[in-house]
Order: C-alpha cells, then structure tokens, then sequence
C-alpha cells in the first residue's frame, strides 16, 4: 500500500503562490495543504489537525528523493492547526505531507515476555483472529539483556516471526521499572553498570489488593542508567536489521521511565495514601535522590534522543497514567520539597517534549477502558492539546488477564468498551483513536466485538 501524500508547489521568489493540492480531510487522512504570504519575504504552510500521523518532508528538485523538511512544524491548539513558516528565495521548494505508516487496527497487548504456557497458547491463537491488526510485543529488559552486553533473543526473534507470518504490525515495548536487570547496581568492576539502586515497596492497585511489590530501579537522570539503556536500544535496531525485521516494526512505546507497566510513570505512594504498611514512603526516597520534576525531564530527554537516534524513522507511542488515587510521579517541586500542590496532569512536561521531538509520530494513549465510563479527559486533553495521535488499552483484571467491564464482560460490553475509546468524544466527533490494545484472552472470546471495532478503526469519515 503506497502511503498518502498531499503535495504542494512553493515558487518562493513570488508572493503567489500555486498550489497543487489544497482539500480538507477526514479525521484518520492526512489533511491538505493551505497556503498564505503574508509579506514578500515569507510564505506560511498550514495544515488542520486531523489526528493522523505526518512527516512534512521538502525538496528543490522532484528528480531527487524526498526528505523530512528542516523546518519544524508549530500546532496552535486554539485553532487546531499545525504551521510552518520559511523565508522567500529564487529557488523553487516542494513541500508535501506524507504518512509514515498507518497504525490503525485492534491489536494484541502481549504483556511482559516470557509467558506462561497457557497464556502463551492465547497468545499465539489471537493474532489470527479476524479484525486483529497488530501485536505489542512487551519484552522485559531482564530477560532480554541478562548480564551487560549479553542478550537472549529467543522471545524477541519467535514473536516478531508470529507477528510477520500473522502479517500483523508491530508495537515494540522494552519494559524497565520492576523488569530492570540486577546488572544494573553491580560495580563496573564486577560486571555491573553501576547505577545507584533505589528500591521501594508500592501496592499495584493503589492498596485496593492488599498487597505490596518490590522494585529496584535507578534515578531517569542516572548517567550509568542512560548509558546503557542507550546501548541496549542501539543492540536492539541492529540486532531487528541484521534479522531482516526492522521493516516490520511500525510503533515503539517511549519506555525507561517505568514501574510495574510499561507506562509513564514512577512509585509514588505511601502508607498514608494506599492505607498499607507494606508501602515504603516513595517521595521521601526520591528527595533523598535528589528527585525535582526537571531532573525528570532531563533524563526523559536522554531517554527520548536514545529512541530517535536508533529508530529515526519510527512512530511512538506514550502510555501515560491517568485518574488513578496516587500521583503519576512523585508529589516534589523543582526546589526539591514534598508538596501537595502538584499540576493537576503530571505527564503534560514529559508529552509535550516527546511531542515536540517526534512531531507527527507520537501516540498518547491510556491502558484504562470501561463500558460506562468516558475517554480518560488527561488524554484527550493532551493529544488534542499538543497534535498528537491518541489510543486506548482496555483495563485488566490482572497481568495477561481479561478485561473488567464492572464484572464479567459480554460480547455488547466488550464492544462497548471498545466503541469508548474509538470515539473518545462520541461518535459524532471528528476524533478517533488510532488503534485500541486488547488482550489474548478477550480477543478469543469476543470475536465479533473485535471485529467491529476493526471495523470502526477503518470505516467512517
């Protein structure tokens, strides 16, 4: 399938302009090209949002082979359009907008690999379902680098193989959080990266299980940390190229900044907030760290330039936590106090640069879906907010479980679920996800929910 192109002729040495394609779009097309001059020096190139993915991509010569423009492209939220802006010269420039793929479908949400035999079973049988469209091959970073330097490829190559023999596009998550390698916090000298350990006790469901889970993890700004996850990442594209499937790689979640998911998000809790005991104070931890919401970001930048510098030409996509009890990320200001004056969405300093850094090719999404509930407002307000795609996971009983719609899930609920995040202001609404993440076992089950969510992934304006 050859991707959309909308295209446009620029004579910048004139104040006209000639356009060659000037059209609205749908809600999942590329939009077309507008034009205005407003001196003789500079020529501005408008496009409306249409919450599809884009490259903006120039050249002088249609002889020569497009690349991605050096400009970069401003979204004004208020009027929902993106912009750029460049000087006029006595040379002709073409401009075009073009797709980098197309990410739209139902696919399956592997959890983190290796799986069990039964849920591996699931797993397998679910990429053949009709409607499904796609895999998130979830790989925890312990098992797939398990001393520094050395990887087991095995869960990495069988999958990708399932996912390309099933004709399916690919979502690739390396999972750090509770899945980090002990590695990590050995001395160089004995093998290690010698990052500092920070270790806490957090309850997965905000104390509502009972129970507690204990994680070791580094500090996103550790510079040992950053090292090496920019040399796994780097081990990982060489490694999809020298086996002939980098190609089939269409999305990589924007990972490193984890704790038991591969979501945006740190331990946060404590006692007090989960009413557990087992719960360790985790903003007294990250203080003692040296923990400021600026560090954060400092670190995610690293993380973010690792991921562009060794999948370029990738989509991504951020999971972020939203209306959960706790805070996403430790309630700490950039003096390095304990505050309970937080901005009321965490995620959007850490979105807002990813968006900026893969402008056109960022998906926000959320993993919490319900029949009877609305779209998660965080995310809405995000993607529409900074231009970005936007997509959906369904909730879950538990790791490799099913999902919860308020008890056991018919085929009407499931759909139904599915149906919210399609529509994420309702149906009349131009915005649509681009894909919904479903989980083996509910796609074995509802079959025909599944399929007409594919369905409405691809149909409609």
């Amino acid at each position: 399938m050859k991707p959309a192109i909308n295209s446009i002729l620029l004579a910048l040495s004139a104040i006209a302009v000639g356009c060659w394609r000037c059209n609205s779009a749908s809600a999942q097309s590329l939009a077309g090209l507008n034009i205005s001059s407003p001196s003789n020096h500079f020529v501005n190139v408008t496009w409306p949002y249409t919450n599809s993915g884009f490259v903006f991509q120039e050249l002088t010569n249609l002889r020569a082979a497009w690349k991605a423009s050096s400009l970069s492209a401003n979204f004004d939220s208020n009027r929902e359009i993106f912009s750029v802006t460049t000087v006029t010269t006595n040379h002709t420039r073409f401009f075009r907008l073009t797709r980098p793929s197309d990410l739209r479908g139902i696919y399956i949400d592997s959890n983190a690999l290796p799986l069990d035999k039964t849920n591996t079973a699931n797993l397998g049988a679910s990429l053949s379902v009709p409607g499904v469209d796609g895999l998130v091959l979830v790989l925890s970073w312990a098992n797939l680098e398990t001393n520094l330097g050395q990887y087991v490829w095995t869960n990495l190559d069988t999958w990708m193989s399932n996912a390309i023999a099933a004709n399916l596009k690919v979502d690739l998550s390396l999972r750090a959080g509770d899945k980090t390698p002990a590695w990590l916090f050995a001395s160089k000298a004995s093998g290690g990266a010698g990052a500092t350990p920070l270790t806490f006790s957090f309850s997965p469901s905000d104390g509502a299980g009972g129970n507690c889970e204990t994680e070791t993890i580094a500090a996103p700004w550790d510079t040992n940390f950053l090292s090496v996850w920019d040399d796994m990442l780097s081990a990982v594209s060489n490694h999809l190229a020298a086996r002939g499937t980098y190609s089939a790689v269409e999305l990589l979640r924007l990972t490193g900044i984890n704790r038991n998911s591969d979501e945006l998000h740190l331990p946060a809790q404590t006692s007090a907030s989960t009413g557990l005991d087992c719960v360790s104070n985790a903003p007294a931890i990250w203080q003692a760290a040296g923990y400021t919401p600026s560090n954060l970001l400092s670190g995610w930048s690293n993380i973010l330039s690792s991921f562009k510098k060794y999948f370029p030409d990738k989509s991504y996509s951020a999971a972020i936590i939203a209306l959960t009890n706790v805070n996403a990320f430790p309630p700490i200001d950039d003096s390095g106090n304990i505050t309970n004056i937080v901005p009321q969405d965490q995620n959007w300093p850490l979105v807002a640069l990813a968006s900026q850094m893969f402008r056109g090719r960022l998906v926000i999404q959320n993993n919490s879906l319900f029949p009877d509930r609305p779209a998660q407002w965080q995310t809405v307000n995000s993607a529409t907010g900074l231009g970005t795609m936007i997509a959906f996971q369904t909730n879950e009983n538990g790791p490799g479980d099913s999902a919860d719609c308020n008890g056991t899930c018919s085929d009407s609920s499931f759909l139904a679920m599915l149906q919210t995040g399609i529509y994420p202001l309702a149906e009349t609404n131009s915005l649509r996800a681009q894909y919904i993440e479903i989980f083996a076992a509910d796609a074995l089950a509802f079959t025909n929910a599944t399929w007409q969510a594919h369905e409405g992934l691809f149909g409609g304006p």
